[in-house]
């Protein structure tokens, strides 16, 4: 049995799945401590029978991404190492920051030692101002971390609650986005370090292995919770990416499709382009923060089920403000659910007093006003999809194929999911002029979509025939190879140290996805290759069988 469980802004959802089929699912009402609304719901809706039975449970939380909005953030002292190049101000997002001494280049060979003593005194005075989260971060240093752990292992000196470093964050080269990655992963540490030890503390209780229990990442695959506690960034924009792996799953993986799940508080918006959920091309942006964070594409509209309609200057406006369950004087509000059901079922609903207040604002019917309130509505969301669309068709062109035949992405259907789908099918389809459906278990969607996945990881490896040295950061391999070193053993020894660690059952479960070999020239004469792979592991979603 698999369990699935997904924070929204207004409710949690449950499922649990065996052999293929939904078996049990619940919603339960959010409160204003979102660890212990999350706690409790695990405890009442898993019982002893479940525990005994159990493959895993995947989390999504909002915890993370949440502190970064609301900006509750732990105080960081950032290290950055920039060497030469751009003047490197823009990448001053600590609330300390230093700039050392020293540089390692492109081919990870170091140009200047770091000077440890200016750094030294720079840990220091971050003590002084009561900094306990530290980031390390230098160029280049996926081709070399040498500099990194130089710093990292003096600061260990000073004991910081928490030190991260920025090439265990990505092989990737981008060095801003690797700066920013790092500064969010302490930022947001001690927050989700009371998430992390409150599940902790639940799995002792309930005799869960630690093994069984994961998280889901942005980009659609699960991370053991024991994996990411050091890397907590790996969680943000979890929401999102489980709505998404949800319809995908419920749509029965149709080819070309767009997945909108309406919550309480926001309305996500994802993509299935030739079957497969289209991933952020450089990284998540978080915040005001492009990072190196592999995340689904997706787009946010701040419109859900209980979003307040109100009217503004003759015009109505729907959101981005809620109405939440514990607050007072909750009926003195008009929701966008309201509105849907009065629209659905207005013969037979009494006059409902708010939406009479606001449709006479407007010298309107309830009924016309409820009209156009959801015209508003789809007008929003379909602001989104065009963006999403033309990102989508904008995209470097990367075949021949789509070159030569200008393929774009074109929309078949809609998948609606979230409580409001059915209300809101009707009148989507008639303003949209597209097919919409509502699969089977459309309200727990989110929670189906953290069930499905699967563990998932990027690997890329960098080898140079000239220096003879090859490297995969996210494996922390740095070794010598001979100066003959092929393309295609850089491909076997890839996939040979990804089965050896254990990260995927067999060869089947590893996927190249970038290869490229590159001769150098020196004095017009061949002198070396520079080797690039990328591999991950196959992202696997589980089929439902009804």
């Amino acid at each position: 049995m698999i369990v699935g469980l997904d924070v929204g802004g207004t409710t949690i959802d449950i499922v649990a799945i065996e052999n293929g089929k939904v078996v049990a699912s619940k919603k339960f009402e959010r409160g204003e401590s979102l660890i212990d609304s999350v706690l409790e719901s695990l405890t009442q809706f898993i019982s002893k029978e479940m525990i005994s039975n159990l493959e895993k449970i995947t989390l999504s939380t909002t915890i993370t991404t949440n502190a970064i909005v609301q900006n509750n953030l732990d105080k960081v002292g950032m290290i950055i190492e920039n060497g030469i190049g751009a003047n490197p101000e823009f990448l001053m997002c600590g609330d300390m920051n230093f700039f050392a001494d020293g540089y390692i280049n492109n081919r990870g060979i170091e140009v200047k030692p770091v000077n440890i003593e200016s750094v030294k005194s720079t840990l220091q005075n971050f003590k002084q101002e009561d900094i306990e989260n530290l980031g390390i971060v230098g160029k280049f240093s996926v081709r070399n971390p040498q500099h990194e752990l130089y710093i990292y292992e003096v600061a260990k000196e000073y004991n910081f609650k928490f030190v991260s470093v920025g090439y265990k964050l990505s092989g990737k080269l981008n060095f801003p986005r690797r700066v920013f990655s790092t500064y969010l992963n302490c930022a947001v540490y001690s927050t989700f370090n009371m998430f992390y030890k409150s599940i902790l503390t639940f799995s002792q209780e309930r005799k869960i292995p630690l093994e069984k229990i994961f998280v889901q990442k942005p980009d659609g695959g699960i991370v053991n919770l024991h994996n990411i506690e050091c890397f907590p960034i790996f969680s943000i924009l979890s929401g999102p990416a489980a709505s998404a792996q949800g319809g995908c799953v419920l749509s029965n993986f149709v080819k070309n499709a767009i997945i909108i799940d309406i919550g309480g508080t926001t309305t996500d918006i994802a993509f299935l382009s030739n079957g497969n959920l289209v991933l952020e091309p450089y990284g998540a942006k978080i915040g005001k923060y492009p990072t190196l964070v592999r995340a689904i594409y997706s787009r946010s509209v701040g419109l859900g089920a209980e979003s307040i309609v109100k009217i503004v200057d003759d015009t109505v406006k729907i959101g981005p403000e809620t109405k939440r369950w514990y607050e007072k004087g909750k009926n003195d509000f008009i929701t966008f659910y309201d509105v849907l059901q009065f629209s659905n079922s207005y013969h037979e609903n009494p006059i409902n007093a708010g939406l009479k207040s606001l449709s006479t604002q407007l010298n309107m019917s309830q009924e016309d006003f409820c009209k156009l309130v959801i015209s508003r509505a789809a007008a929003m969301i379909e602001e989104k999809i065009k963006e999403g669309i033309e990102f989508i068709n904008n995209l470097p062109v990367y075949t021949i194929n789509k070159f030569l035949y200008g393929e774009k992405f074109v929309p078949q259907k809609i998948i609606l999911i979230g409580g409001p789908a059915q209300l809101l099918k009707p009148h989507l389809e008639n303003e949209l002029k597209i097919k919409v459906e509502v699969p089977k278990h459309y309200m727990v969607a989110n929670a189906i979509g953290c069930a499905v996945g699967s563990i998932s990881k990027e690997y890329n490896l960098v080898a140079d025939t000239i220096q003879g040295k090859m490297v995969i950061p996210e494996l922390n391999i740095y070794q010598s190879i001979p100066a003959d070193f092929t393309i295609d053993q850089a491909k076997k020894f890839l996939i040979e140290k990804v089965l050896e660690c254990r990260e995927a059952k067999n060869q089947d479960d590893v996927e190249i996805v970038d290869e490229s070999s590159f001769n150098m020239i020196r004095s017009f004469k061949f002198c070396g290759r520079m080797i690039k792979i990328k591999a991950q592991l196959k992202p696997k979603l589980l089929n439902l069988r009804d």
